[in-house]
């Protein structure tokens, strides 16, 4: 998941670090079954390559959130607070399957079918509507997925590792000031139970939920989502 509406809101506050996983955007794509394991170390990895050892603010969507608490759990001493967003702390039957299965009926779509069904997938009614009517937000997007690199072998690969995903019995171990957010009108999965299992097992936890929004809810409603997190930084900060 990118965070085009994010960067540019954070980057004047604070050092901004984001990356493309293997198998996604510029990274390299080996041709296997991915772990969370080597998501973790891959960010270590390039967290050292930064010199960037404690006080990280720590924020992951989706299959995102999932690296984000396999990271907490793994290097603690790293993590100064932790974002989830749109994310869970088990695979299910609504998560990688359904989604490469998903993937392998769009290989035989046009590429516009392709845009709207991913659309209708990421995203609430109320914002495809405004999708249409905003031409620039539209050709943003469009032109995002165009240049998106990711095969379907890529998200088999990737959805290895989002199989194997389970913190579940771990979250309790989480003692970083956690912000767990939602958008109501997730299409992806079914978000408002999985946030509220991360929300009574993760101690120190609040939970938002972001009104008329999908599963990018931080596209739909970047202000207010930059403001929230915001302020939540700033809270166990100063």
């Amino acid at each position: 998941m990118s965070w085009i509406f994010q960067i540019p809101f954070f980057k004047e506050r604070m050092m901004v670090i984001t990356l493309h996983n293997r198998g996604t955007g510029k990274s390299s794509r080996p041709n296997y079954p991915y772990s969370m394991k080597m998501f973790v170390e891959d960010f270590k990895h390039l967290l050292d390559h930064l010199n960037v050892q404690k006080n990280v603010h720590l924020c992951g969507l989706s299959m995102g959130g999932m690296i984000a608490q396999n990271f907490v759990l793994k290097y603690p001493q790293m993590v100064k607070t932790l974002i989830l967003c749109a994310t869970y702390a088990k695979n299910n039957a609504h998560s990688s399957e359904s989604i490469i299965e998903a993937q392998k009926l769009m290989e035989n779509f046009d590429f516009e079918h392709k845009f709207k069904v991913r659309n209708a997938a990421l995203y609430s009614k109320a914002f495809r509507k405004k999708l249409r009517q905003d031409k620039e937000l539209y050709d943003t997007l469009k032109r995002e997925f165009m240049e998106d690199p990711t095969t379907l072998q890529d998200w088999i690969n990737q959805g290895a590792a989002i199989s194997e995903h389970d913190t579940e019995n771990k979250l309790q171990s989480i003692k970083q000031p956690t912000l767990i957010l939602l958008g109501d009108d997730d299409q992806i999965m079914p978000t408002l139970t999985f946030s509220q299992t991360l929300h009574a097992r993760i101690p120190n936890s609040q939970l938002e939920i972001i009104k008329d929004t999908g599963h990018r809810f931080n596209y739909e409603k970047p202000e207010l989502v930059n403001n929230i997190i915001w302020k939540f930084i700033k809270q166990h900060t100063e």
